[in-house]
């Protein structure tokens, strides 16, 4: 369901073919806050969780990085400045660093290059705030349905009973992502397995009444650029 998101691709081939390749094993950092946002990262396998750990010691996880997901030194053309956030790798992963610095040249000089990370970056702003509006604006509950409906466009697929989000996620995955708790999570989960709107089968969900989800948070039927997790 998501084969229509846009993606820079002249940017992906471009750090495909030039970048350092580096792997990491699950739950290894990519880097922390604190460290110099000297590198852009294009992740070629895997998934990656880039998360800011608030005041109360909750996680959350502001990008879910899946493949040809850029990250690391996005902010361009502002000196040097340090990460307030730490990837760390969800699954084993795959990526291609670049300099920053040789990153921003290219950008300056190629008119294509230009265009796209424009896009990209306005398309990447746009879910930000999207997401944002939906967690402030409806609680833990609206949280969880968003997340929900974003998982489904980024990473569904329509099967007899409704739509398979296609790639496990823990309750833990959830509540990071959602800035709440794991007891949280269960227990809205809980509620909507017992209505029929989702259904959990070893870490895969599945949206039966995505209708509903969408009406909890007044959704804006936003493009499918923008309504996603990534």
């Amino acid at each position: 369901m998501h084969e229509n998101v846009y993606k820079p691709s002249s940017i992906l081939e471009y750090i495909a073919a030039t970048g350092e390749k580096i792997t990491f094993k699950k739950g290894e950092f990519i880097y922390h806050p604190g460290d110099q946002a000297s590198h852009v990262f294009l992740l070629e396998e895997g998934q990656v969780f880039v998360s800011r750990m608030q005041e109360d010691g909750k996680e959350l996880v502001t990008n879910f990085i899946d493949k040809d997901g850029i990250f690391g030194a996005v902010t361009l053309f502002c000196g040097a400045k340090e990460y307030n956030t730490y990837a760390k790798a969800k699954t084993n992963v795959v990526v291609k660093k670049i300099e920053r610095t040789i990153f921003e040249k290219e950008v300056l000089d190629s008119q294509v290059f230009t265009t796209e990370w424009m896009r990209w970056l306005d398309i990447d702003r746009n879910r930000y705030a999207s997401k944002m509006r939906d967690l402030m604006m409806y609680g833990k509950g609206g949280a969880l349905d968003s997340i929900l409906i974003r998982l489904s466009n980024s990473f569904g697929r329509e099967v007899a009973s409704g739509i398979l989000i296609d790639t496990p996620l823990t309750n833990q995955d959830l509540a990071q992502l959602c800035g709440t708790s794991r007891e949280a999570v269960n227990r809205m989960l809980a509620v909507m397995r017992e209505t029929g709107i989702v259904s959990v089968d070893r870490k895969y969900i599945t949206i039966h009444n995505l209708p509903a989800l969408k009406e909890s948070i007044n959704c804006d039927n936003c493009t499918v650029d923008v309504c996603q997790i990534f």
